[in-house]
This record gives structure tokens, sequence and C-alpha cells, in this order.
């Protein structure tokens, strides 16, 4: 019995969290950024092109998430949830240096970044940095 109750305490303090992991759809609801126009950088608001991303846990692989947006077959972000506790984190950080997304999953909002184009002074029009936020809703996958 002594040895059951030692490996139930080593296997619950593993950083893995129950099979039951959220799966969320998420809609952009406002973005703006910066824009190169007439020889200057100037703040802006960016029409919203509505893509909703289906957050979901990656398969076989614990604590780790998929943001795929709808209509793709491929991930845009592959993302580690982090465990605090012994509890999933209320928020994710997915990404890389100069773009991502973060995802509260009790807030149900995330944040979407893009920041190449005005740090490296792109002139060209081509880079826009922007920042887009939106609502989650959770779902059955």
């Amino acid at each position: 019995m002594k040895n059951v109750v030692v490996l139930g305490a080593i296997v619950g303090s593993l950083s893995v969290f129950p099979a039951k992991a959220e799966t969320l759809l998420c809609v952009e609801q406002i973005s703006g950024g910066l824009k190169f126009l007439d020889g200057e950088w100037r703040s802006t608001t960016f029409r919203l092109s509505n893509p909703q991303y289906v957050v979901s846990p990656k398969n076989g692989e614990p604590n780790t998430y998929e943001v795929k947006q709808l209509g793709k077959s491929y991930p845009d972000f592959t993302c580690e949830r982090k465990v605090v506790d012994g509890q999933p984190s209320e928020q994710m950080a997915c990404g890389g240096l100069g773009y991502g997304m973060l995802i509260n999953f009790n807030a149900l909002r995330f944040v979407e970044i893009y920041t190449f184009g005005y740090i490296e002074d792109d002139r060209s029009g081509g880079n826009t940095p922007f920042v887009t936020g939106g609502q989650c809703s959770a779902i059955s996958p």
C-alpha cells in the first residue's frame, strides 16, 4: 500500500494535466498598429478579416497546444501551456521573437502581435506591425 501512495505522489507531481484539456474557438474583434504612409510611420486601425482560430491540445503531447486558423491544415502556432502548482496555467504564450499570441483560458480572450517592419524601418509597406484582440469560446472537439 505504501508503494501505491508513493507512486501516486510521483505521478501527481508530473507537469501533465488531465486529458480533459480545453479547446477554444477564438475570433478577432479589434485590430490596430503602425503603417508607413506618405514618408512616415503612423498609427492606424485595420479592417478585420475575421479569421477564426481553433486552439486545441496536440495529440500525444501533454501541455502542448496548436492554434490553427479555420480552413488551414497547418498550425499558425504550437504552444506550451505551463503547469503551476499542479494546475494548467491561466495564460499561454505562443510564437517567437517579434510575433505571437497570448491566450487567457479563464477570461476567454486573446491578443495576437506582429512587430516586424517598424523596428527595422522597413519603408516598403509590406511589414505593418499590428496588435489584434478577440474573444474565445470553449467548444467540444
